[in-house]
């Protein structure tokens, strides 16, 4: 599984549309992702044996009323699916675009198998 698969897989149970890197299509509310950062986590005989990876996950709304109820469930889906949370943005209103953001930056470290990624849960 790919990294971006299981950022995918576990903001999917919140059932808002989430794309990595850009939006697609017309969405009011939605949440984009991207890899930030990507670096050696364990390096063993000159190798490196695991990955550690850096992702912000960030929350879009025109509504105010769900803005802070889908940031806490996407912080919580992400901490249950084994990322530990290294920071989070203020809450934004974008003017321009009349759209509340809010950036949450998470750390990764997974199980790697066979050149694929595995959360260390399984």
């Amino acid at each position: 599984m790919s990294m971006y698969s299981l950022v995918m897989s576990a903001l999917k149970p919140l059932g808002v549309p989430t794309f990595p890197i850009t939006k697609r299509a017309d969405h009011e509310t939605y949440i984009t992702f991207f890899l930030y950062d990507d670096t050696a986590a364990f390096i063993a005989d000159d190798k490196e044996q695991k990955t550690a990876y850096y992702v912000q996950v960030d929350v879009w709304t025109k509504d105010a009323l769900i803005f802070t109820d889908l940031y806490e469930k996407a912080r919580q889906a992400l901490i249950e699916a084994g990322f530990i949370r290294r920071g989070v943005s203020p809450d934004l209103y974008e003017e321009d675009t009349q759209i509340y953001h809010k950036g949450l930056r998470f750390f990764y470290v997974p199980k790697q198998i066979n050149g694929g990624i595995a959360n260390e849960k399984s």
